[in-house]
């Protein structure tokens, strides 16, 4: 961008440059036209007349346009014919005309002519010349403003009396070339401004842009996440002050960032030491009832059914008298697996209640579905043996182990404490039927 608009500038400049040296230029070329025109003007006016005079017959003569002069004629004709030849031949002039009041033209002479005449003028003896005009209508042309020409007019004057004009014509090339000349002059100027405008633009670029840009890089990787970003630092000015301020930034981000982590990881270990066992790996009773008083509310909220399973093991008091309590905890170890596999996983919690007693609440679950889930969970437990290899004094490896299962069913308005009462109440029945079996119960209404 920086660099356009120094070109813009250096071009802008160079037009007006240009615009301004044709504008001189061609006000230099309309001083020398009326110097040139005034000079004519300037010459033996009486010569003029008497050639004027001599000559006039040739507006009714015949069309060769040749006479004769007399030698004093011809010698006020040839001055009036070297000041033409000498204005002829100056730079840039096309033709160069005296004519008298009427417009008629006296004395005419070109560019093609101009060097033939001063030969002629030159020459000894003979009073017998070619005369120098030449057929009136072209002649005319020259008294009005051609298109490709610049035209410019003087009076020939005697005291107060006007004889005539004297007239030039300047080729319109003669400001061409000097607008050319003009150009190579200005030119190099203009490419030397614009390689130094380019120079500049590149070390502006270098020592400012390209700073601020790798400085806006690290800020977007900084803002994605990535806080070990740090700026190169290499000059002490004020895009230098400001790398400084960002590595000490972006430093303190992540040391803090760092602190935050091992905050959360403590967060998340005291999270789960107050809401896990630490035996079983299941809910705590607390956090348990927690999320079942949360579920409860957003089913009666949208009456959708809530199950709700009580399970405990069947005569734990004598694994633990006969194997021990090391054995104790790998059957409760081994039975939270087992609950854990036959629940849906995402779906059901399981929160260990008590020593031996487990919970498992089955949102979106109506009684039948309950049901099913309360006799596979049943099953998984006592299908297979425990084993108990490794555990020191105990004799047997391995025991078989079942549980008794309370099931009920909230759909309804409700309250916790008499969901879970209702779920005791079909454990116990459980229990008292004979263990290791599933009794469903509804809630009372």
């Amino acid at each position: 961008m920086v660099s356009l608009l120094v070109l813009l500038s250096v071009a802008g400049v160079g037009y007006f440059l240009i615009r301004y040296e044709q504008k001189v230029l061609g006000e230099e070329l309309t001083r020398r036209g009326k110097l040139l025109a005034k000079q004519l003007a300037g010459v033996d006016r009486v010569a003029f007349n008497l050639i004027a005079r001599d000559a006039e017959y040739l507006r009714f003569g015949d069309s060769t346009f040749s006479f004769e002069r007399s030698s004093s004629s011809f010698e006020k004709e040839r001055v009036l014919s070297a000041a033409l030849s000498e204005a002829v031949e100056s730079r840039g002039v096309q033709e160069a005309v005296f004519f008298d009041w009427d417009g008629f033209p006296v004395l005419y002479l070109d560019t093609g002519t101009a060097m033939k005449l001063r030969e002629e003028i030159d020459e000894e003896g003979g009073v017998e010349r070619t005369s120098l005009f030449q057929h009136p209508g072209s002649i005319l042309s020259v008294l009005g403003e051609p298109a490709d020409g610049f035209t410019f007019t003087s009076p020939l004057l005697i005291g107060p009396d006007t004889l005539g004009f004297a007239q030039v014509r300047i080729d319109p090339s003669v400001l061409d070339r000097a607008i050319r000349d003009a150009l190579m002059k200005v030119l190099p100027v203009l490419g030397g401004i614009l390689g130094v405008s380019v120079l500049l633009s590149l070390l502006f670029s270098m020592f400012f842009t390209v700073p601020v840009s790798r400085l806006k890089k690290h800020a977007l990787e900084l803002a994605k996440g990535d806080l070990s970003v740090r700026v190169k630092v290499r000059s002490r000015d004020e895009l230098g002050l400001l790398g400084r301020v960002f590595n000490k930034m972006a430093h303190n981000l992540q040391r803090t960032y760092g602190e935050i982590q091992e905050k959360l990881v403590e967060i998340r270990r005291l999270f789960k030491m107050a809401t896990e066992d630490g035996l079983t790996g299941l809910y705590v009773k607390r956090y348990f009832l927690e999320l079942l008083a949360g579920e409860l509310r957003r089913s009666i909220r949208y009456e959708r059914p809530l199950s709700l399973l009580m399970c405990d093991i069947d005569h734990f008091k004598r694994i633990n008298d006969t194997y021990g309590h090391p054995a104790g905890d790998v059957v409760l170890r081994s039975i939270a697996r087992r609950l854990s596999v036959a629940t849906r996983e995402g779906i059901d919690l399981i929160g260990r209640y008590g020593g031996e007693e487990f919970s498992v609440m089955l949102p979106e679950t109506d009684e039948e579905t309950a049901w099913v889930i309360a006799e596979r969970v049943r099953k998984a437990v006592g299908s297979e043996p425990i084993s108990l290899k490794g555990m020191g004094e105990v004799g047997e490896n391995q025991i078989t182990v079942t549980i008794s299962v309370g099931v009920t069913t909230a759909r309804e308005t409700t309250n916790l404490d008499r969901l879970i009462a209702t779920a005791d109440r079909a454990l116990y029945l459980a229990k008292e039927n004979g263990r290791n079996r599933s009794t469903a119960l509804a809630l009372e209404r």
